[in-house]
């Protein structure tokens, strides 16, 4: 699948407070993880660079997510 495509569902997901699931974006993309990790790379840093907001990794749910906005 192409690169942009993926970036772009990762981020329409993220968008709409829904979670990313490392496990179940390699099986539905066909990505390694090498490859998942650095489309959170470079969305971790769009998020932060352009909206002021953290992309954050939840070790106890295996599931990465949106910070809550600053108010």
């Amino acid at each position: 699948m192409e690169k942009t495509y993926v970036i772009l569902k990762m981020y329409d997901s993220l968008m709409a407070g829904e979670e990313i699931k490392l496990v179940d974006t390699m099986a539905n993309y066909g990505i390694s993880i090498a490859t998942f990790r650095r489309y959170v790379s470079f969305l971790r840093y769009y998020f932060l660079s352009v909206y002021g907001r953290e992309l954050v990794y939840d070790a106890g749910e295996n599931i990465y997510k949106l910070a809550e906005a600053n108010q």
